[in-house]
């Protein structure tokens, strides 16, 4: 198949992006992990921030971070963010949260800002995806 003949869909599923989504709540993390998964994406999940920090200790490649700020645990999605930032450049982040005002201080932690719920928090994860700039975006 041609690329220009191919959709939005079908080209993101070829690259396969690996994401690591950051969610406590569990019907939040699953819907949106089932959502991800639906484009051929590689989904690992974790409930909490520190869960996500132990995780990328080990040499797995993540492509994008979807986090909450407010979770259980010592560490917080903001933490989590700062974190990738300073450890994974290239990794991309998306911040999904009730508490998303709280990223109007830290607005160069992330790439996208959405508010809960997001009902097109998959769409914009996928702007987000193939979009080559790398400021941020925020809702």
């Amino acid at each position: 198949m041609a690329p220009e003949s191919m959709s939005l869909i079908e080209v993101e599923a070829c690259s396969a992006p690996r994401v690591l989504i950051a969610e406590d709540e569990i019907l939040v993390r699953l819907d949106l992990a089932e959502s991800i998964r639906d484009l051929g994406w590689e989904v690992v999940e974790v409930s909490s921030a520190d869960e996500a920090i132990e995780l990328l200790r080990h040499p797995l490649h993540f492509d994008l971070l979807v986090t909450d700020i407010q979770m259980p645990g010592q560490k917080d999605g903001l933490d989590l963010a700062r974190h990738v930032r300073e450890r994974f450049p290239d990794m991309k982040i998306a911040i999904v949260s009730g508490a998303a005002y709280m990223v109007e201080h830290s607005q160069d932690l992330c790439h996208l800002v959405m508010s809960k719920p997001a009902s097109d928090a998959v769409q914009r994860l996928l702007e987000l995806m193939k979009a080559d700039g790398d400021g941020p975006e925020h809702r």
